[in-house]
């Protein structure tokens, strides 16, 4: 008897307490982009051009930005930084992550062509102006890395860099269709 009602006076709180954590699990925005191992590498060619990542979960984005104060010069210099970080992994690890990379930036393009035709002006403002032009910057030192590591990779860079532009925008405008066609549905 005693167990019963313990039961019945502890198990509220103990759904009420894991119902908080459970709900933020389930909702919670984040980036799939890269995997795990590939975070690993992210934070090491990161850090060895002053550079930052993060996720921006209201505009549901990735992106890359430089962590200081410093010229396109000086984070251009540490460019043997970076490739020193790079060696410590294999060419397929560094190849997949550039692409990772490039399908970064492309989303930052398409995302800024939906916000125009959207007319969400502040939006394509700010990814113009914060994060598109580091990932650029951030982009053309890794690629000059990648192709000094692998330089049989470079012989169809150009080809990849396409196909990565073109299944990158055909999935973010599938993504895109079906959550218009759910808040449709939603009467939104």
């Amino acid at each position: 008897m005693r167990i019963k009602i313990l039961i019945i006076t502890i198990l509220p709180l103990l759904l009420f307490g894991c119902q908080s954590s459970i709900w933020i699990w389930l909702t919670k925005k984040e980036s799939k982009l890269y995997t795990e191992n590939e975070k690993i590498i992210l934070i090491d060619t990161t850090t060895a051009v002053n550079y930052g990542y993060g996720f921006d979960p209201d505009l549901f984005l990735d992106y890359l930005f430089i962590s200081g104060s410093f010229t396109d010069k000086e984070i251009t210099a540490k460019s043997p930084e970076m490739k020193k970080a790079m060696t410590k992994y294999s060419s397929d690890e560094v190849i997949s992550f550039y692409e990772k990379t490039v399908q970064l930036k492309e989303s930052l393009i398409w995302k800024i062509d939906n916000l125009t035709k959207n007319k969400k002006w502040i939006d394509v403002i700010y990814i113009q102006k914060e994060f598109l032009p580091d990932a650029e910057l951030f982009l053309s030192i890794l690629e000059k890395n990648v192709i000094q590591m692998n330089p049989q990779y470079a012989l169809n860079i150009e080809d990849r860099k396409s196909i990565i532009k073109k299944n990158t925008i055909y999935y973010l405008n599938l993504e895109y269709e079906n959550e218009q066609h759910r808040k449709k549905r939603r009467g939104k």
